[in-house]
């Protein structure tokens, strides 16, 4: 907050390759996640608002180096060196299938499910025995869900509901919510002041029905019951 008073000027890491949430196009970043932090940023007073591509293993780093001022790029609360405000969305581990094909957890046994480098996989294999079939990434796993190689993709039901809004093919997310995911905006430890402003800004967002309206707007193509009361906040 002290750095926007001053200069006007916020840098924030987004992801660049989840379609829906944080999707980089040249020099430019759209979805779910880039609008909450331009809300943020313009809040905060922000005059002029910098995106910077992150991933899951630098987010924690680009914090504490300096290098971004906050990060929101699904980013899950955890046990990290990071201040946490939020969470501005609460995910949760779910599965994607096709719609009309499959409609609770125990309809997979057997089944085919894609596997990328992902927690997802291990979490559906706990419940139910399932046949993985390896993958590089989300987009892969889409192409073999699209052709039917894979009866079903695992994974954060967000993440999935992205790429998914994609496809001329309706598909569902199941809701199974086998995981909670507290999606929240990372800000350098000990920085309280900021923290309880954005906390108080992700509120007055729900309150005003700001996420409704994005939610809506990038996955309204998929069956997919969002989330949307507001997730208890984090302490700053």
């Amino acid at each position: 907050m002290d750095k926007v008073a001053e200069t006007g000027k916020i840098v924030i890491g987004v992801k660049g390759d989840l379609p829906g949430i944080g999707l980089q196009n040249g020099d430019s970043f759209q979805g779910f996640d880039v609008d909450v932090a331009k809300r943020i940023a313009a809040e905060l007073g922000a005059r002029q608002t910098t995106f910077v591509r992150v991933g899951r293993f630098d987010r924690a780093s680009a914090l504490a180096e300096g290098r971004v001022d906050l990060v929101v790029a699904t980013y899950s609360i955890d046990d990290s060196d990071t201040q946490f405000a939020g969470p501005y969305y609460l995910a949760h581990q779910d599965v994607l299938v096709r719609k009309g094909d499959i409609d609770d957890i125990g309809d997979l046994k057997g089944k085919a499910i894609c596997a990328p480098n992902t927690p997802s996989v291990g979490v559906v294999q706990d419940r139910v025995p399932v046949k993985p079939v390896a993958a590089s990434d989300y987009a892969a796993c889409m192409d073999m869900l699209r052709t039917g190689q894979v009866d079903a993709v695992p994974g954060e039901d967000l993440i999935l509901a992205g790429f998914a809004a994609r496809e001329n093919i309706r598909y569902k997310v199941l809701g199974l919510k086998l995981s909670n995911e507290r999606y929240a905006v990372g800000i350098k430890k000990g920085d309280v002041k900021t923290c309880k402003a954005v906390s108080g800004i992700i509120a007055d967002m729900y309150a005003k029905g700001v996420i409704k309206q994005l939610l809506t707007s990038y996955f309204s193509k998929v069956d997919f019951n969002e989330e949307l009361k507001v997730p208890a906040m984090e302490t700053c």
